[in-house]
């Protein structure tokens, strides 16, 4: 576990593990309905037992998550895993009360760099056309991100290695 400061405030930063369901649960209390709809594309009101599993899922391989932990619990996750062509899908949601406090961006470029370090050459991105952050932090890993509407979203290409 890494400690570090946010805008001034402490927060840890470490892999998720199988077992943390406990805490993602209690993260999902600290979302609102935008925040939850903007990550899932969807409306979800609280997280049933497969989502649970699925979003614990983590082989420290081809599905990372890290997580960054304050006195209240979960303040923000980034993950990536399997399932766009040769790119992995990645996402990231952070606590309302985080937001625009730099949490999403340090979560990201921490896992594009495990990803970097794990032999991962891209990550794909899915997000709604209205979702101004989420566009800049794609951008903002990589000079080469490009972004297309397609079906209604926005679809976003960032390589994570040098040409």
């Amino acid at each position: 576990m890494t400690t570090i400061v946010v805008g001034g405030t402490r927060v840890s930063l470490r892999l998720l593990q199988p077992d943390d369901s406990d805490l993602i649960r209690a993260f999902f209390r600290r979302l609102s309905s935008e925040t939850v709809y903007r990550r899932f594309l969807s409306p979800v009101t609280a997280p049933n037992d497969a989502l649970l599993k699925r979003l614990v899922d983590v082989d420290h391989c081809e599905r990372e998550a890290l997580i960054a932990l304050d006195d209240q619990g979960i303040a923000g996750v980034a993950r990536y895993g399997t399932g766009h062509g040769e790119s992995h899908d990645v996402a990231v949601v952070v606590a309302d009360e985080w937001q625009g406090r730099g949490l999403g961006r340090l979560l990201m470029r921490r896992l594009a760099h495990i990803a970097r370090l794990r032999g991962i050459g891209s990550f794909h991105a899915t997000m709604l056309g209205d979702n101004i952050r989420a566009q800049s932090l794609v951008r903002g890993l990589s000079a080469r991100t490009t972004i297309r509407f397609e079906a209604g979203y926005l679809e976003a290409e960032i390589p994570l290695r040098a040409r």
